[in-house]
């Protein structure tokens, strides 16, 4: 498996600006993999097998929730009383903007604690019966680039599932669903 490129630029939901860089990044694939092979020894026969759909999307929309996630909360250690999920992985920004990325990489010195990720944040502020789950719950740009991997997103979809689960079957919104409720 190969993971060495990086496309900036790109609004993860514009589908023509997806579409180009998935394009683009192909080509570089392309380009890396003929380089190794060019190299000879263990790189002599590597061959590209295939490639993803499209390129993984890192930043897109976020929705509003009754509460934010924040970077003071990662760097804090922040801890909730209706906490789905505790997160303990860096900060890790991907910008559209290559410029900005090293801006924050240097702003961002300090060490992420381990945070929770309370409830709040997967429940729609403006929304009646909404949630979400995953890198799209309520949070600022620099906590997203922690919460937004895969062992976080499991934690928090179980947690907006059980969550709908229990507002269908008692005829409420999941705003309504008190925490307790949960365990």
């Amino acid at each position: 498996m190969l993971m060495a490129n990086h496309e900036y630029g790109a609004c993860g939901f514009n589908v023509r600006d997806v579409t180009q860089a998935t394009l683009r990044a192909r080509r570089e694939l392309h380009a890396l993999v003929d380089g190794l092979r060019g190299t000879g020894g263990v790189w002599r026969n590597m061959r590209l097998v295939s490639t993803a759909e499209q390129i993984g999307v890192r930043e897109g929309r976020r929705l509003h929730g009754l509460y934010t996630v924040t970077a003071e909360d990662l760097r804090q250690g922040a801890r909730f009383e209706d906490a789905v999920c505790r997160a303990t992985f860096c900060v890790d920004v991907h910008a559209l903007d290559q410029n900005k990325n090293k801006a924050i990489d240097k702003k961002v010195a300090w060490r992420t604690k381990p945070y929770d990720i309370p409830l709040r944040a997967l429940i729609a502020r403006d929304v009646s019966g909404l949630m979400f789950a995953g890198r799209c719950i309520s949070g600022d740009f620099i906590a997203h680039s922690s919460y937004r991997v895969t062992g976080n997103s499991v934690a928090l979809g179980e947690a907006a599932g059980r969550v709908c689960a229990l507002a269908a079957l008692s005829g409420r919104v999941p705003a309504e669903i008190p925490f307790k409720d949960l365990a």
